[in-house]
């Protein structure tokens, strides 16, 4: 597909967004308030954001003078991200209020890190690689639209130090892989992939950069196998090196070249597009390029030299009705590749899991399918089970046979991990729980989200969350949870300092605020949180626009994204593209967004000598409409815009005189996506869609079609 805006345009429209838009629904909405004798207070915030999880959260506060004492502290901890590290003693929870440590030998939940607001537009946690051992983190932090400062943290301290002050951003991904042990990782910056070891680095005794590169490419061009040996790949040269070899031979790096060559593959590895891995001894290569073609190389015993691998498969991927969004690979204990694909449907964008083995005999064998899923597939340690969720349910395969193993049902699952090999840990919308694959118990370890919250008396939190009949019960002096079935209580909105009431709001952003009304001498009624009361009423709106005129390029990532995050767009067509690409014309018919005009051909209408009638407009935009009614059943939308974007008034005026509107792209509302190439970093613009969606949606803004523009 090919769109005209560019990049300095894209980013003024995004200002313009930010000026001019507003929420489309009240995304924060209070409820369940709840006052002791102590003057302490719980309440309930359900947060909605487009593209993310909706759930509520449970918050206590404390009154002093009218006002609060300290910013409401989130009391349960939704999962919206989940990791274990220390050796699987510990999970790593994170959720846009903030980070906690579970502790399973404890069986204590401690909260690291709360936000100091509300976060009214933000969206999910940003994706973190932390270390095996705990230690350290890698993340990337947001400085604009395209990029980021990637980071890395020392967990006991809090210390950060920045490895690149500009790198790309993405909401999916950190470019740094940590070696198994996690006391190394390599890390992207600037073309080129350099090494660390984080605790020289913390202590200031580290080689300085320029004597840690590995070799130029992407975090795509290395992978480590299982004892800790890097393989590099350069152009289509294979590197094995030892991580001790980082230390003796990096000072002679611009001289030697660092590892040794271990074999060649048949064309030259691209680390923008390509994705390699290996297994555990790094003899087998699985290799995709371009998420087209898988191929599947072989090492020779002790091979040395730049002789050639193996072929043992290669062939265009394929699977009907669906496009490639991410591919994973692992080896199985007997030593068979497995492909994990995360797949969208054509034209809805709907996600979908499957694996494939892939054999020397020279196939590509589906094992399994699953439709509607949304987290994609997580493997065990040991590689023997795989986890893929649905919307209700949680399926586990044993891989020995692909059959089904066991089946969760009765919650959505927003975020999965492997304990270790036996124990997956399930990050449900209501509790996160521990499955013990060997007997199929379960054991709730903390609740995701609570509806409404008491106390009992005895210096202890009681959370509902609406749906199970026990409850959760929150110690407070040691911060352990229990389940225990508990008659539910009133809600105590007064007590004889204060009384406590959810009342309207002038803010856009919120549904409603919480207000203390003082009863003593110092009469006041006052906002719990004052910013949830300020005034904020704007009320505009944004449309993003698609053109359909060259190839389908980059048409099913949009149109998952789309799927992801609820949206509507508008795709303008010419009829070239509906002619060439009718399946692809009457899938974006089918999804539901706003089909527009462009012009039948691509042709510079300003040209005077293109055409000498004054029906020539209304012709040409005529024929399209038949030609799009005869591809798909259905009809074009009023709107079009001149190819290119070029049209004077009079052009205008003749289309208006046949009863189109033409779409001005000088409206800061309408944001045109461009695909130009060389924009960031040789990529797409359309590969970084997400990114300019959490952009506007940053800003509160309302994602309609042109025709709902107000």
């Amino acid at each position: 597909m090919k769109f005209f805006c560019q990049t300095r345009k894209l980013f003024l429209a995004l200002c313009a967004a930010a000026f001019f838009c507003a929420p489309f629904f009240a995304e924060i909405t209070f409820s369940s308030v709840n006052l002791n004798d102590a003057d302490e207070l719980l309440f309930s915030a359900e947060h909605k954001i487009s593209g993310s999880t909706e759930y509520s959260t449970v918050f206590k506060s404390k009154i002093k003078n009218g006002k609060a004492e300290y910013f409401p502290r989130a009391v349960t901890c939704f999962p919206e991200r989940m990791a274990v590290f220390a050796g699987a003693q510990k999970l790593l929870v994170r959720n846009r209020y903030g980070r906690a440590i579970y502790d399973f030998g404890q069986k204590k939940l401690e909260w690291l890190s709360r936000v100091p607001a509300i976060p009214e537009n933000a969206a999910s946690p940003l994706p973190a690689e932390i270390s095996a051992t705990g230690k350290w983190y890698c993340e990337l932090e947001r400085i604009d639209v395209f990029w980021g400062r990637l980071l890395v943290t020392e967990v006991a301290s809090g210390k950060k130090i920045v490895l690149n002050d500009k790198a790309p951003f993405s909401y999916s991904a950190v470019p740094v892989k940590w070696s198994p042990d996690g006391n190394n990782f390599l890390y992207e910056k600037n073309g080129a992939v350099y090494f660390c070891n984080p605790e020289m680095l913390f202590k200031g005794v580290l080689i300085q950069e320029n004597f840690r590169k590995l070799g130029d490419g992407t975090i795509h061009s290395v992978a480590w196998n299982d004892n800790g040996i890097i393989i590099y790949i350069s152009k289509d040269l294979i590197f094995q090196v030892d991580i001790k070899e980082l230390f003796t031979l990096g000072l002679y790096g611009d001289f030697i070249q660092i590892g040794k060559i271990v074999g060649r593959l048949p064309q030259k590895f691209d680390g923008t597009a390509d994705r390699f891995w290996v297994n555990k001894d790094a003899s087998e290569f699985v290799l995709v390029k371009g998420d087209e073609v898988v191929s599947y190389y072989k090492r020779k015993n002790n091979q040395e030299g730049g002789a050639f691998l193996r072929i043992l498969y290669s062939c265009s991927f394929a699977e009907m009705d669906t496009t490639p969004l991410k591919f994973d690979v692992f080896w199985t204990n007997m030593g068979e590749a497995v492909l994990c694909a995360k797949l969208a449907k054509i034209g809805s964008g709907r996600q979908c899991s499957a694996l494939y083995t892939i054999g020397s005999s020279g196939r590509l064998a589906r094992r399994i399918f699953v439709p509607d899923t949304h987290n994609g597939i997580s493997i065990s340690p040991d590689k023997m089970f795989v986890a893929i969720t649905t919307g209700q349910n949680t399926f586990i395969y044993s891989v020995s046979n692909f059959a089904l193993y066991h089946e969760i049902k009765g919650e959505k699952v927003v975020s999965l991990v492997w304990r270790d090999n036996g124990n997956l840990i399930l990050g449900g919308e209501r509790n996160v729980t521990r499955l013990t694959l060997a007997n199929y118990t379960s054991e709730t370890l903390f609740p995701s989200s609570g509806k409404k919250a008491w106390w009992n008396g005895d210096g202890e939190i009681v959370l509902s969350n609406g749906v199970d009949q026990e409850k959760f019960i929150l110690n407070e002096n040691d911060g352990l949870w229990r389940r225990e079935s508990v008659p539910e209580k009133k809600m105590n909105l007064q007590n004889a300092n204060y009384r406590a009431f959810c009342g309207t709001t002038r803010n856009a952003l919120f549904a409603n605020s919480i207000y203390i009304r003082t009863l003593t001498d110092k009469i006041s009624t006052l906002p719990l949180i004052p910013r949830t009361a300020a005034a904020l009423s704007v009320n505009k709106q944004a449309a993003l626009v698609f053109d359909a005129d060259e190839n389908p390029d980059g048409l099913n990532a949009i149109l998952a994204v789309c799927h992801n995050y609820g949206l509507k767009c508008n795709f303008f067509f010419n009829g070239e593209f509906i002619r060439r690409y009718p399946e692809e014309t009457k899938e974006i018919a089918k999804s539901g967004h706003e089909c527009a005009a462009i012009f039948f051909n691509n042709i510079d209408l300003t040209d005077k000598a293109v055409y000498g009638d004054s029906k020539f407009i209304a012709k040409g935009l005529a024929r399209l409409e038949d030609e799009f009614f005869q591809t798909t059943g259905s009809e074009l939308s009023v709107f079009w815009h001149a190819p290119y974007n070029k049209a004077d008034e009079k052009i205008k005026a003749e289309g208006e005189a046949a009863g189109y509107q033409y779409v001005d792209f000088d409206d800061p509302r309408v944001i045109a996506i461009s695909a130009g190439k060389n924009i960031l970093s040789g990529s797409l613009l359309y590969e970084k869609f997400d990114l300019i969606i959490n952009e506007i949606f940053a800003t509160g803004a309302d994602v309609v079609t042109i025709s709902r523009l107000r």
